[in-house]
């Protein structure tokens, strides 16, 4: 008899860590299906995007990018349900184990149980309680006869509760087990889908490249156009932004060498710009929805070989129409007008700026103070789609350092 209350103690103890595992297990599987969802949101909108390119009835470069952008969210995808499936199959493993415990301290509390009823049915007559009492030598021996009564009938409460509790948790967990399962073969299906549809991404962006090598003309001069919009910007911004900050009294320092800025900040552009630099990786997107589509700094051009793209910011195809969105608040130090290229917005944050360019039009005005998420302007739609344009620049004593947007921006 002496092991069933070390069995019921176990099982007691067994309960809480069944519960910490539980719970745990719980977070790890939303973060895991908060990756997922993700991955799922990203994909529709490149699918979206993708769908409004092949109605238009053109491939461009554009085009190919969302097309490698949805390989490669597609391909994280079905790495995220590889972890969500290995981690489903630990949560099955772990319930398994706890059954298997729970079932062995089950059999075992029943057991003693039953011993103990056994034990007090052969004992009816000799142990009545009255008699049993009356039998006492004395005051003390009759209380203390009395109390092992009282707790040999509390034993056998106990011991009945345990087993309704060990019972009930065994049930859950078998419960649990059933709806892992079933959550994993779904999975598993979702996940032979996804392989499928990534199959289709890769014929399109291979059909798609094919297209585009047919046209390298058209692409070299494309290629040649874009070079020189990206090097009037670069300018452009670089002087608006010089401009604003020359030191007062000078002009540029001597030997041809650039003037030095003036990065004083007043009160309110300190606190703003400590603002911005904490927000880093918080930012919203600067338009609703989209997909980078060309990525900060030297990069392989993705159909001419031998040319390299030097971007300053990051290109993201968005819907047509679209609306340009300040990341943050500020005040608009610079509206620029590119011959060809549309129009330009600086925002000062302090001794940062945000640029948003390639934009249709222009709904700010320069010294117009403007909040997170309010709309700057509207991107262009041209032959190439809808792509916004946005770089962030940083002011110091030695000049303008231009610096990954993608890191500034909220990441999912």
């Amino acid at each position: 008899m002496s092991r069933c209350p070390d069995r019921g103690l176990r099982a007691l103890l067994l309960l809480p860590l069944l519960l910490a595992s539980v719970l745990l297990f719980g977070q790890s599987r939303k973060e895991l299906e908060k990756r997922r969802d993700a991955l799922d949101k990203q994909i529709r909108t490149t699918t979206a995007l993708i769908e409004q390119a092949r109605k238009e009835q053109r491939v461009t470069q554009e085009q190919l990018a969302l097309l490698e952008s949805q390989i490669a969210a597609r391909a994280q995808l079905i790495r995220a349900m590889d972890n969500e499936v290995r981690a489903a199959d630990e949560r099955i493993q772990q319930d398994e184990d706890a059954i298997a415990a729970l079932r062995s301290d089950l059999q075992a509390l029943k057991q003693g149980y039953a011993r103990m009823i056994a034990a007090a049915y052969r004992n009816r007559s000799a142990y009545d309680r009255l008699s049993y009492l009356f039998a006492s030598s004395g005051f003390q021996q009759a209380f203390r006869r009395s109390r092992y009564i009282s707790q040999l009938a509390a034993q056998r409460r106990r011991q009945a509760a345990l087993i309704m509790e060990t019972q009930a948790s065994m049930d859950a967990r078998v419960a649990a087990l059933k709806e892992q399962r079933q959550a994993k073969a779904m999975l598993l299906s979702e996940q032979v889908q996804e392989k499928r549809k990534l199959d289709t991404d890769r014929a399109g962006q291979q059909g798609a490249l094919a297209s585009l090598r047919k046209e390298e003309g058209r692409l070299r001069e494309t290629q040649r156009k874009q070079e020189k919009q990206r090097r009037d910007l670069e300018a452009a911004i670089r002087k608006a932004i010089e401009e604003a900050v020359k030191p007062k009294g000078g002009a540029g320092a001597s030997g041809g060498k650039p003037a030095k800025l003036d990065i004083t900040l007043t009160p309110e552009a300190r606190e703003l710009n400590n603002e911005f630099e904490k927000n880093k990786g918080k930012l919203p997107w600067p338009v609703e929805k989209g997909v980078i589509t060309s990525r900060y700094g030297k990069q392989n051009h993705p159909v001419l070989k031998g040319i390299v793209i030097d971007n300053n910011g990051i290109d993201i195809t968005t819907e047509k129409g679209a609306s340009m969105r300040a990341v943050f608040r500020g005040e608009v130090s610079s509206v620029i007008v590119l011959p060809g290229a549309g129009k330009a917005v600086i925002v000062s944050h302090g001794a940062y700026r945000t640029v948003y360019s390639n934009l249709s039009s222009v709904s700010v005005a320069k010294g117009q103070k403007v909040d997170t998420k309010q709309a700057i302007g509207s991107v262009i739609t041209d032959d190439h789609g809808s792509v916004a344009h946005i770089e962030v620049w940083k002011i110091t004593a030695d000049g303008l350092v231009n610096v990954d947007p993608a890191l500034w921006l909220y990441r999912e």
